[in-house]
């Protein structure tokens, strides 16, 4: 607390203060102005020598004294609001604040690779609806835009096999993909856009189109006995911002009571990036459907193997091949030419 009238620092533990508040109301039963702000700790020891309780009610160059140490004491109360917390007050809003930004950064970087946002599902399918939301969209999007040395053009992809990585926390994080490429028999046929539809909803609808007539082509060529080419693809997931930090400029605002972010500040705190992801593509291979058949016949053994190793090779694919042992007719002429030599 500081003086009403000098602005000097009242000391809380001047006991003098306080036995001249005491003493007074012994005296009268009833604390004035002087002594009361005495007991309030509003008046500093030398000040209470000063000045009467006339003097601090009555006279003018006195309450004009008040009146500007009054204002500065508001103005120095405003700057210490604008400046914010200090101490253990400050480090617990800025953890706060850490934390938040922290949590904002990881849910704009959560999304990996996705088809456009599906709005009013209600007009599409079922099967559709799980196609967009299943893994195998974010396969068709690796190959066909990621996965330079399989020439999509003019094929449709279907996706024999996703399998994601083992113990990842992402769902797109693939150790391997099977797919296999038809060509285009058939061509969808695209409206145009309608003046009510938004260029989402448009996209959405295109998108549900090439679906459509994907689906229809390759269940149809299917049950005609056509074979497509088969590829694998080995994916690896990256964040290009891994273990990269923004700085955040903050500065305390008294209204809400928390830090906020700002474009110029002195202050600032680190805060992680929000993930970049991106796919690289590690290899890729055609093979042809009898290798298909002893792939899909063993994939529970492939897939164990791909859980013992963090880089996924091409090797773990083909069949492994046994190492050649000595007959045992041979085995046993080799036993007896040692013993007849010793």
């Amino acid at each position: 607390m500081n003086c009403t009238i000098c602005g000097e620092q009242v000391v809380n533990e001047n006991d003098q203060l306080q036995k001249k508040a005491k003493d007074y109301l012994r005296t009268t039963g009833e604390l004035d102005v002087k002594h009361l702000w005495i007991k309030q700790w509003k008046i500093c020891y030398d000040c209470s020598e000063a000045y009467t309780n006339d003097h601090l009610v009555k006279d003018s160059e006195v309450l004009k004294r008040i009146e500007i140490q009054t204002k500065r004491n508001k103005q120095s109360a405003k700057a210490k609001r604008k400046q914010g917390p200090s101490g253990v007050a400050r480090e617990h809003y800025i953890e706060k604040y850490v934390e938040y930004a922290t949590y904002k950064a990881e849910e704009k970087g959560k999304n990996i690779a996705k088809p456009p946002l599906l709005k009013n599902s209600q007009k599409y399918d079922a099967a559709y609806i799980e196609y967009v939301k299943s893994s195998a969209s974010t396969a068709v999007l690796i190959v066909r835009d990621m996965a330079q040395d399989i020439n999509t053009e003019g094929k449709w992809i279907d996706v024999r096999h996703t399998e994601n990585r083992f113990l990842s926390h992402h769902i797109g994080d693939f150790s391997f993909l099977i797919v296999e490429l038809f060509s285009r028999k058939q061509k969808p046929a695209y409206p145009r856009k309608m003046e009510e539809e938004t260029d989402s909803e448009y996209k959405n609808r295109i998108a549900y189109i090439t679906w459509q007539t994907a689906t229809a082509d390759i269940n149809r060529q299917r049950t005609q006995g056509v074979q497509g080419d088969v590829y694998i693809v080995l994916p690896r997931l990256r964040n290009e911002h891994e273990n990269m930090y923004d700085k955040h400029y903050i500065l305390w605002d008294d209204k809400r009571r928390h830090f906020k972010r700002v474009r110029e500040s002195n202050q600032y705190v680190s805060i992680i990036k929000p993930a970049k992801w991106r796919y690289d593509i590690v290899a890729t291979k055609k093979i042809n459907h009898q290798q298909l058949r002893y792939i899909e016949k063993n994939l529970s053994k492939i897939v164990s193997k791909t859980r013992e190793k963090n880089d996924v090779m091409l090797s773990i694919f083909s069949p492994q091949k046994r190492k050649e042992t000595a007959p045992q007719s041979k085995k046993g002429t080799k036993r007896r030419k040692k013993r007849i030599e010793h």
